[in-house]
């Protein structure tokens, strides 16, 4: 049997990391209506798996800006954070378009820190800044 790759994205933050001796299964949830409405929108947008994995969180966990710092880069001890605050913005509109009210999410109250991070001539910052 060929073992299959496919794109994926963790849907519960706070599980273990899964080893290469896990098996995973593939069924439908009947409790995630808005992570059904998210994934034809994430799959359409072709963005960054940093991206994809902050969308997937805010909708499955309600994650903050804090919550989405556990994803990083490098090697164990000396990672850096993977998802900043344009990936953040980016995820956070993606759920928009969704149909997602993303102003009902954890991640809303960190509105005002990710605007921080962002450069003044940044779209994203324009977007998020405009969102009521």
């Amino acid at each position: 049997m060929t073992g299959l790759s496919p794109s994926a994205a963790c849907a519960n933050m706070r599980s273990g990391i899964p080893g290469s001796e896990d098996r995973f299964s593939v069924e439908r949830s009947p409790h995630q209506q808005e992570l059904a409405k998210l994934m034809p929108i994430l799959d359409a947008s072709h963005v960054p798996d940093d991206v994809r994995q902050a969308a997937v969180w805010i909708v499955t966990d309600n994650a903050d800006y804090d919550d989405l710092g556990i994803l990083v880069t490098g090697f164990v001890g000396f990672g850096t954070r993977a998802i900043h605050e344009s990936e953040t913005v980016r995820a956070m509109q993606i759920c928009d378009r969704a149909g997602i009210d993303i102003t009902q999410k954890a991640i809303w109250g960190d509105k005002e820190q990710i605007l921080r991070g962002l450069k003044d001539d940044d779209p994203l910052k324009t977007w998020l800044d405009q969102k009521k």
